[in-house]
């Protein structure tokens, strides 16, 4: 497995980009190539993955728990002004195709790796802590759209697929299956997958005797020799980071009385306590 080294020029993969050198790596491909899902009966197989809005542009983004939503940390933050976007106004669509989302959710919060800065850019360091946990404020029935377990490892030479919403398919995913591993530095890892802007937050998928589960988040592209390059981050524990986060929170919620709103905190039920079972390595 080769170490990356700087001299690539690169972009986060949401809208709109902006250009950062990012290490320089080789090419491949293994699978197929990207294709749409077409079939009514695959898209619905991966119906968990779904597309971000957050009223300023789109990413794509997977449920891992009933109201948990994996993506990148780029994606909840304004492209050109580094502020950190209102997740309020977001809202996770799941399984859209075609213009229906099989799942409609607003965002309650969200929570990123510490240390993350957007105003750094996709560089090294940024692109091994560009991920974003959502708290959806409805959770989403597991009868109707079971989530995908978050997982921390990878066998560095197996082979994973991706799936995602991008520019000029923003109504419905695209998958590519086989995508090789190309090299690695901490917990970035370049990809020989397809990837186009909206992309930023899809799931990189191992899948063993039919079971898929997410290893790594998409975050940003690279150029080389006139050839693009995906980068993704590894989860390698960083979800549990992320959900420590939450914990340290004390969740509130409103409700409307004849007088106006009154404000309490919600019980320690609400607390995310067991939800770590969910994220144990195999």
């Amino acid at each position: 497995m080769r170490r990356l080294f700087v001299a690539l020029l690169a972009s986060f993969l949401a809208m709109p980009l902006s250009a950062q050198f990012l290490p320089q790596l080789r090419s491949g491909a293994a699978g197929a190539g990207l294709r749409d899902m077409a079939d009514a009966t695959e898209a619905r197989q991966w119906r968990a993955v779904g597309r971000l809005d957050t009223g300023i542009s789109f990413c794509s983004a997977t449920l891992i728990a009933p109201d948990l939503v994996l993506t990148a940390a780029h994606c909840v933050f304004h492209p050109e002004t580094h502020a950190r976007l209102n997740p309020e106004d977001f809202s996770f669509l799941a399984g859209l195709r075609n213009g229906r989302a099989e799942a409609i959710r607003q965002v309650r919060r969200a929570a990123i790796m510490p240390g993350y800065r957007h105003d750094r850019g996709p560089d090294l360091d940024m692109i091994g802590l560009d991920l974003a946990l959502l708290e959806l404020r409805q959770p989403v029935s597991p009868a109707s759209i079971p989530a995908i377990a978050a997982s921390g490892t990878l066998n560095e030479d197996g082979l994973v697929t991706v799936i995602s919403y991008g520019e000029d398919r923003e109504a419905y995913a695209s998958i590519e299956e086989g995508c090789e591993i190309l090299a690695a530095q901490g917990l970035v890892r370049s990809l020989s997958c397809e990837v186009v802007r909206g992309a930023s937050g899809a799931p990189i998928l191992r899948v063993e005797q039919g079971r898929p589960e997410v290893v790594a988040v998409m975050s940003a592209i690279g150029l080389v020799d006139g050839e693009n390059v995906s980068l993704a981050v590894m989860l390698d524990g960083q979800v549990d980071t992320l959900l420590e986060q939450f914990d340290a929170e004390a969740p509130v919620a409103t409700f409307t009385t004849r007088g106006g709103s009154t404000t309490f905190i919600s019980p320690s039920s609400d607390t995310r306590d067991g939800i770590g079972a969910r994220f144990v390595r195999p």
